[in-house]
């Protein structure tokens, strides 16, 4: 994995608060000339070793806790991965082998959890576990590169909120096709949007920022943890009791180490997925931290593979 310089964080610091800023935006709020931000940002992006993707409202999101038989952990990750609906797709230690999140309807849950996951390539045992609340998803994370005036010059809020899911509302098929151009280039002019969505660069300019205000299509910034100097990731799996689940949640979602966490219903309560730079520093994330203040016991899976974020396939290399 090749590491990130200043500079390039730098940049990705000012690409997750906003992924469709323009370079003269970034340039400004880091204070650095437009051509070099450019030159650096553009390599960043053709090169795959950074994304801005979009991802759809989530009706019915749900994590999948899979056993899979020996050997075949990397093709249910696979699998997994391929479906067009799954957000992440992670090959993890412990007594879980792979773990996924789908993004699926109401009305498809049934026929995921019964038939689905049971055909799916080397599962051996699934657990599903709905998704009740987010309290913090990777559109909030940040590498921790920017000083606090140069996050207020790109437009960071004090505290990044992840809506919950909820129900998407019947869209025109013009708005449609504007969303999946934001999920396959969050960075995708309004022209080439109008090109592709067959409307006026007006409408498209219109649409998209309805749609994101809306939160129809949340946009983000993909980066490896690894790329920034954060190597080691973890699933932490906490149970506790009902009337501790938000005071944790709050919590986790102002800790800077966690890049998601959510609350579910199944066997743990809430589901942590945290950076760090060492197994060290995990210890006392899970020994030190002031969320354990309540949670009754944990379980921790290490994420080895990581097939899939946010939606996009990584390099399966």
């Amino acid at each position: 994995m090749t590491l990130l310089d200043a500079f390039e964080r730098r940049i990705v610091g000012a690409l997750q608060i906003n992924p469709r800023a323009s370079w003269r935006a970034v340039a400004h709020a880091l204070d650095e000339h437009e051509r070099s931000v450019a030159r650096r940002g553009t390599e960043l992006l053709s090169s795959g070793r950074i994304a801005a993707v979009g991802i759809r409202r989530p009706a019915a999101p749900l994590l999948v806790r899979a056993r899979c038989a020996p050997g075949s952990a990397p093709v249910t990750s696979e699998a997994l991965a391929a479906r067009a609906d799954s957000s992440f797709s992670y090959v993890v230690t412990g007594s879980t082998d792979v773990v996924a999140e789908i993004l699926t309807r109401r009305d498809q849950v049934a026929h995921l959890a019964s038939v689905e996951l049971a055909t799916t390539p080397g599962i051996t045992h699934a657990e599903t576990l709905p998704v009740l609340k987010y309290f913090r998803t990777i559109r909030s994370w940040r590498v921790g590169a920017l000083t606090p005036q140069e996050a207020a010059a790109m437009g960071e809020p004090q505290l990044p909120l992840d809506t919950p899911a909820m129900e998407p509302l019947d869209l025109p098929s013009q708005d449609q096709d504007i969303i999946d151009c934001l999920v396959g280039d969050a960075r995708m002019s309004f022209e080439e949007i109008a090109r592709r969505a067959g409307v006026s660069e007006t409408t498209a300019r219109r649409r998209v920022h309805w749609l994101l205000g809306q939160d129809m299509v949340q946009l983000r910034l993909l980066v490896e943890p690894a790329a920034v100097q954060l190597p080691v990731e973890a699933l932490v799996w906490l149970r506790t009791t009902p009337q501790n689940i938000e005071r944790i949640g709050d919590s986790l979602r102002r800790d800077v180490r966690v890049r998601y966490a959510a609350a579910l219903a199944g066997s743990a309560q809430i589901v942590v997925d945290a950076t760090l730079p060492t197994s060290e520093d995990l210890y006392r994330f899970v020994t030190e931290s002031e969320w354990t203040s309540g949670v009754e016991s944990f379980d921790i899976t290490v994420v080895v593979r990581a097939r899939k974020r946010g939606g996009r396939l990584n390099d399966p290399s």
